[in-house]
């Protein structure tokens, strides 16, 4: 069976510090919400990583599959399903995007752990 993968910010910040997800992330095409675009530059930035580093890193994710925009209907859907899910709000959202038994997020965010459709790997 072939999947769909969206990757959470954890997915993202694992595969540039350790690898992780990395069979999946190279060879497969990932989805990644937007919102998960402005995580990934806000750690990043956080962490002190310089510019040029983060610019590469986000043109590496963009290359690497779809941006999945949010557009009022997806934020519908993330609002409903952190309230079904008990997750916060952006994870709700990150979540709503994983539909369908052929859909997987990857991730290792513990919010996640024992949630349908997840690949969980903690590092």
């Amino acid at each position: 069976m072939s999947y769909r993968y969206i990757a959470d910010t954890y997915a993202w910040v694992s595969y540039f510090n350790k690898k992780r997800f990395q069979r999946i992330i190279e060879n497969e095409v990932i989805e990644t919400p937007s919102l998960v675009v402005a995580e990934l530059a806000r750690t990043l930035k956080k962490k002190n990583v310089n510019e040029k580093t983060i610019e590469k890193a986000l043109q590496f994710v963009s290359s690497r599959g779809l941006i999945l925009a949010l557009d009022f209907e997806a934020a519908r859907k993330g609002g409903e399903t952190a309230e079904k899910e008990g997750l916060s709000l952006i994870d709700g959202i990150i979540y709503s995007y994983v539909s369908g038994e052929n859909c997987r997020l990857i991730t290792g965010d513990e919010h996640f752990k024992n949630k349908a459709n997840v690949i969980f790997e903690k590092e």
